[in-house]
């Protein structure tokens, strides 16, 4: 025999609204035929007539958020497991607290402490899923040893149904589509790249740096072709103006780690600092749409806490799939790695033992002017299928390298131009002999073998005397600890140094400082001791004689 599945209390509530509904049009002439029309208790629908409030309603003083805010919330997480980044208890818990928090600080003119405000229970999360049975608590697979089991076409297929409805709904310009992403670099490191070696030589490594250490960029490009403002973070306790050059951007932020890499605080410092106001000058009122990997740096309750207020839609990445799906990752930091590699390689080969951070951010502005141009940027949207969109290039399944650079083959030179007429006059010319003819043959592949190895030489000391001659304009100032905040720009420094070499210096006294003159102090005379402890110390001594003589 087949039963109903029991109602839920949202339809349960649904039912006895369009009963009360019915009752105020005078559909039905008593409260038990609309019960028994609406299958509804008749109990429960005289009560709610005459005005008692139903269980949900009564119980919302209670609760940590209201009725609202926990819709809200609810479709929230709905979005999020659409885009296949499913919310973690904590990370509802997150948003639960920054939702309260903000309704606090639009309620009050100050901003309130956090012991003003009870943390969120342990329990909050049980009773939040009960009052929504629309919500289920699951374990997500995790496949993090190969990359390919989760780049499934159903789930970029998934993904891109969830882009094209973002589309349709918001209408985005190409200036409003964004992509961030961070990447590391090892100052000092190289690539694994192909080579040439000599066949008789076993070795085949590549000499690099002594110290090397992790530097990682947020770098965000959009649709249009074009990038906002950088933002790097040191392996450091604090930011020191002698890394930052002055003909640095003004534009560019920077910061420290522990490690060298991302955090949370990065994070939201980034969506706030270069995000929002760049992004902001170009889109005005218009909607804008963040499409970002799933780190955790980056889905935190106050970064998209901060999105949702400024009408910044996000779009996580599946898992696993960046490689297939982020423009960054496609056309851009592949040139930008290889271009990196080659100043590495280069600063080796003129002798240089270590980086220094103020040459690797000047380094890295021409490296980020080749890497970071529209084409590249265009071409990893393109190949990602987002712009145009085209999501059977990425379901099905070919990975293509879309960031290989084309190359010119080089020119020839003069000189064997040169050879290459001698050679024919000399092939001409019948009246030479056989030993002369050799001679000059052997002549002219001995002079071209040293052009070419004076070529090389020259290319070498030129390198050299570049790095040479870049360490010497550079003007190493000021150097100031930087302190106060934890980010800073570079014309927050600048600006930080000029203040610093504005301010006048003390004297310092020249020479030796004179040594303190030694106080005289009265003579402590000891007390004298009484006559026991004498007796008892000659008593002593006759004793150590006596023995002796034994």
């Amino acid at each position: 025999m087949h039963t109903e599945s029991p109602l839920t209390p949202s339809q349960i509530e649904e039912k006895i609204q369009n009963a009360i509904i019915a009752l105020q049009l005078k559909e039905f002439k008593s409260i038990r035929k609309a019960a028994e029309y609406f299958e509804v208790p008749k109990s429960t629908l005289i009560a709610r007539v005459a005005g008692r409030k139903s269980r949900t309603q009564s119980h919302e003083m209670a609760q940590i958020l209201s009725n609202a805010e926990e819709n809200t919330l609810v479709r929230w997480i709905s979005r999020l497991t659409i885009t296949g980044f499913p919310a973690t208890p904590m990370l509802v818990k997150e948003m639960a607290d920054e939702i309260r928090l903000r309704r606090v600080q639009v309620a009050s003119s100050r901003i309130p402490t956090s012991t003003e405000i009870l943390p969120i229970g342990h329990e909050w999360i049980y009773r939040f899923q009960k009052r929504h049975p629309e919500l289920k608590t699951c374990y997500s697979r995790q496949l993090e040893s190969n990359r390919a089991k989760e780049a499934t076409p159903e789930n970029i297929q998934a993904w891109f149904d969830a882009f094209r409805t973002r589309l349709i709904e918001r209408k985005y310009e190409l200036d409003d589509m964004y992509n961030m992403d961070e990447t590391g670099f090892g100052v000092g490191t190289t690539q694994s790249t192909r080579i040439i070696v000599d066949s008789t030589q076993k070795s085949n490594w590549k000499v690099t740096a002594d110290k090397q250490e992790c530097i990682t960029a947020f770098e965000c490009v959009n649709a249009a072709g074009k990038a906002l403002s950088l933002m790097v973070i040191f392996k450091a306790q604090n930011t020191n103006s002698a890394w930052i050059p002055k003909d640095t951007p003004q534009s560019w932020q920077f910061s420290t780690s522990t490690n060298g890499w991302t955090s949370n605080s990065h994070g939201l410092e980034w969506l706030k600092r270069v995000f929002e106001p760049e992004s902001k000058k170009v889109s005005g009122d218009r909607p804008r749409l963040l499409i970002m990997d799933g780190h955790s740096s980056h889905i935190t309750g106050s970064f998209i806490a901060f999105c949702i207020e400024k009408d910044i839609d996000l779009l996580i990445l599946p898992p696993h799939c960046s490689h297939l799906l982020q423009p960054l990752d496609i056309a851009v930091y592949g040139p930008m790695k290889r271009y990196h590699a080659l100043e590495v390689d280069r600063y080796s080969r003129a002798g240089v033992k270590r980086i220094q951070r103020a040459e690797w951010v000047e380094l890295f502005q021409n490296i980020r002017k080749k890497a970071l141009n529209s084409s590249n940027i265009k071409a990893g949207w393109r190949g990602a299928g987002l712009q145009p969109s085209t999501p059977q290039m990425r379901t099905s399944n070919q990975d293509l390298d879309l960031s290989i650079l084309r190359s010119s083959p080089p020119d020839g030179t003069e000189l064997r131009q040169a050879n290459q007429t001698f050679n024919k006059a000399l092939a001409d010319n019948d009246s030479l002999a056989s030993p002369t003819r050799r001679y000059a043959k052997r002549m002219t592949r001995l002079v071209e073998s040293q052009n070419a190895e004076i070529a090389l030489l020259r290319k070498q000391l030129a390198d050299a005397q570049e790095v040479i001659e870049t360490r010497k304009k550079r003007t190493k100032g000021k150097r100031v600890k930087l302190q106060g905040q934890f980010v800073f720009s570079s014309e927050e420094v600048l600006k930080m140094v000029r203040e610093a070499e504005e301010k006048p210096k003390e004297k310092k006294p020249r020479g030796r400082p004179r040594k303190r003159p030694i106080e005289e102090l009265e003579e402590e005379t000891e007390e004298e001791e009484p006559d026991s402890s004498s007796s008892d110390l000659e008593l002593e001594l006759d004793e150590c004689v006596a023995r002796r003589t034994r």
